[in-house]
């Protein structure tokens, strides 16, 4: 391999422009005869856009590559101009088309090398917060690291020597490349993907086939095949490459297939299988769909009821969640009136006590619990399998309670049982206790099952409604016989 590296790098620079030259006639000629056997642009997109792959630039926007500046060694104004126009082929693309997804990711990735550019030049001495932005991925460099930490490149899969070799990793979704890769990366950055698509993919591995591929790996394009040997001619000097194999690997997030390189055969929970058939054993995943899936592992964006409301009925722990919730979500309403929570930061300290112990996502990471009642993240899924979720609510629950019965601020918004005249104060969070949907009064079960599920609060607001059109309606026909 080294001697033809050393015999490459000799190449004058008009034969290296001559071998550029017809490279790139020879890929259009490729994709002439693609489009006269059948495959033609639109296939190829509509893969994509499946997939939510994509491709180093659109077919319809090669011909503006030489505007849009791929180098990271473009000067300031160069970069201006590019960000110019790029702006007006984004107003020219159509809304939601695939050239138009592509042309914003690049907008935002050269805006930020301006911005870097023009801190490098105002401050040399000041490192850049993001010293390389490639494909939505913001990059910083790190130097040495610890002796016995692993780390690989997610460009080529080679080995990461921290000792002795800078690497640069995504602040984002923590993509690791060598210095000498980070120029090649196609792979667009997880945080990018997860917010355009902002909700995991809810499909069971939404296999296309490596047909519908063109037998390609969806990443890096290599194909997938079985290669006979066969005599090259490189300078002079005939060798003969070996049978080589490229295993195809599937994704069983995306459903999509991919060479050796993106695919590690990391194992990782399927956010579609734990919803539909509530099943946590890991699966192999891309390089690509692990850290997707990451992302989205302390995002609250599963509505969960909505997907699959049947597990709320064959899964007693899910009725347990939805209820607590429910019950907190009532309680958060009498919190935040009360004067007293607020001055003791209530419902912030009881959450950093019982709903931050065991995550990794921040103090935030658990609010959304008794904020609303129908979104999940995939970590509070896999906590309510363990049955540690449940009781972490258990336990806030109690601890408001608490406060709210004790609290005569709270105890002063309580309701009484308008049927039964008991004087026991009830809330809408006790056991045995309904709510009217119409005029969020409180009862009894018991005792709105004896009225037949008819609110006497809205049966009066009723009678009187109709009473205020009665009258209405006698004072306009007295005031038609007075004129």
């Amino acid at each position: 391999m080294n001697p033809i590296r050393g015999s490459l790098a000799s190449i004058p620079g008009a034969l290296t422009t001559f071998i550029s030259e017809s490279a790139s006639s020879l890929l259009q000629q490729n994709s002439v005869n693609n489009s006269a056997t059948g495959v033609h642009d639109d296939d190829v997109s509509s893969t994509a856009s499946q997939s939510d792959r994509s491709y180093p630039i659109p077919a319809s926007l090669v011909k503006e590559q030489w505007r849009l500046i791929f180098t990271s060694d473009a000067n300031a104004q160069d970069l201006e101009a590019a960000i110019a126009h790029c702006r007006d082929l984004v107003m020219l693309s159509d809304e939601c088309s695939e050239e138009r997804r592509w042309l914003v990711r690049h907008l935002v990735d050269l805006r930020y090398s301006l911005k870097e550019l023009e801190s490098a030049q105002a401050d040399p001495l000041e490192l850049a917060p993001h010293v390389k932005t490639v494909v939505g991925h913001h990059f910083n460099v790190q130097r040495g690291g610890h002796i016995g930490t692993r780390q690989y490149c997610d460009h080529c899969s080679g080995i990461i020597w921290r000792m002795i070799q800078a690497c640069y990793i995504c602040s984002d979704c923590n993509f690791l490349a060598h210095q000498k890769c980070v120029d090649s990366v196609v792979r667009i950055c997880a945080h990018v993907v997860a917010s355009e698509r902002r909700y995991p993919i809810d499909e069971i591995c939404p296999e296309i086939g490596l047909a519908a591929q063109r037998y390609k790996c969806a990443e890096c394009g290599i194909l997938l095949n079985f290669t006979l040997p066969k005599s090259v001619s490189c300078f002079g000097s005939n060798k003969k490459q070996e049978n080589s194999w490229i295993e195809p690997r599937l994704c069983d997030y995306s459903g999509l297939y991919y060479c050796p390189n993106c695919h590690w055969n990391d194992s990782s929970i399927i956010p579609a299988r734990v919803v539909h058939n509530w099943d946590f054993m890991q699966h192999k995943v891309s390089r690509a769909s692990l850290q997707e899936i990451s992302l989205f592992h302390y995002k609250p964006v599963i509505k969960l009821e909505e997907a699959n409301p049947k597990l709320f009925v064959f899964l007693e722990k899910m009725g347990t969640v939805k209820k607590l919730r429910q019950n907190l979500f009532y309680m958060r309403k009498y919190l935040l009136k009360c004067r007293t929570a607020a001055e003791e930061k209530l419902i912030d300290k009881q959450i950093i006590a019982h709903l931050t112990n065991d995550t990794a996502g921040g103090n935030d990471s658990r609010r959304h619990l008794i904020q609303s009642t129908e979104f999940f993240s995939i970590s509070d899924l896999e906590l309510i399998e363990k049955g540690i979720l449940i009781d972490c609510i258990q336990k806030l629950f109690n601890a408001f309670d608490r406060h709210i019965r004790n609290c005569q601020i709270c105890r002063a918004k309580a309701y009484i049982c308008e049927i039964c005249g008991n004087n026991e104060v009830i809330f809408p969070f006790d056991d045995g206790c309904i709510m009217c949907d119409k005029c969020n009064s409180i009862y009894h079960r018991v005792c709105m099952t004896r009225k037949n599920m008819v609110c006497p609060k809205c049966v009066r607001m009723q009678e009187r409604k109709i009473q205020l059109e009665s009258k209405n309606g006698d004072d306009t026909s007295d005031a038609d016989e007075t004129e």
